[in-house]
């Protein structure tokens, strides 16, 4: 299921599974109705026994992330997007956001919106030439487990690069810590929490 998993049904199913509002029997309808695209009142009917048992069924992927490598490109509707690899790469705008997103699963597709550029043919664009939203927006039709793998990929290189980099002024130590902390409660919370 990892590989039909889209930004936007992760998204929707973490925003579900932490809502502290709704009971266990809600949160598996709406749960279901995201993995099998149903609505939620088709699962009114359902015994509950059975319900529980689709759920269980249906929804055990989350239970084991598969390992996965970052995509050089994702692929979303028409349009594609290069991931950017190099931290030497990435602008002052892109920081910015990575940093206002940061921390924040619900906000996977911003964040990742920051390291995927848009391609016009063989060609990628400058950060911001379409604008963050437009991309954040598409993003949520990506593969999660794609989109996954490269934010873990820049997490680990970013908390890498931090730990082993001697700054220069405790003003940008405790910026490089707060954005590690960030990305520990953000994109790299599934990986970082096991």
């Amino acid at each position: 299921m990892w590989d039909k998993l889209t930004v936007g049904q992760f998204i929707s199913l973490y925003d579900i599974e932490t809502n502290a509002n709704l009971n266990i029997i809600e949160k598996q309808q709406k749960m279901l109705a995201i993995v099998e695209g149903k609505s939620e009142e088709h699962y009114d009917t359902y015994k509950y026994r059975d319900l529980m048992h689709d759920y269980a069924e249906k929804l055990d992927f989350f239970n084991n992330i598969p390992q996965t490598k970052p995509v050089d490109y994702l692929q979303v509707g028409d349009n594609k997007y290069k991931f950017c690899y190099e931290l030497n790469e990435i602008t002052a705008g892109q920081y910015i956001d990575i940093l206002a997103f940061s921390g924040e699963i619900m906000q996977l597709n911003k964040i990742a919106a920051c390291f995927f550029l848009p391609m016009k043919g063989k060609r990628y664009q400058g950060y911001g030439v379409v604008p963050h939203d437009v991309v954040a927006d598409d993003l949520l039709g990506a593969k999660f487990i794609e989109v996954y793998s490269c934010m873990l990929f820049f997490c680990q290189l970013f908390s890498e690069l931090i730990s082993s980099t001697i700054t220069f002024s405790m003003e940008n130590q405790k910026m490089a810590e707060k954005v590690v902390d960030l990305w520990k409660g953000g994109a790299g919370y599934l990986a970082l929490s096991k």
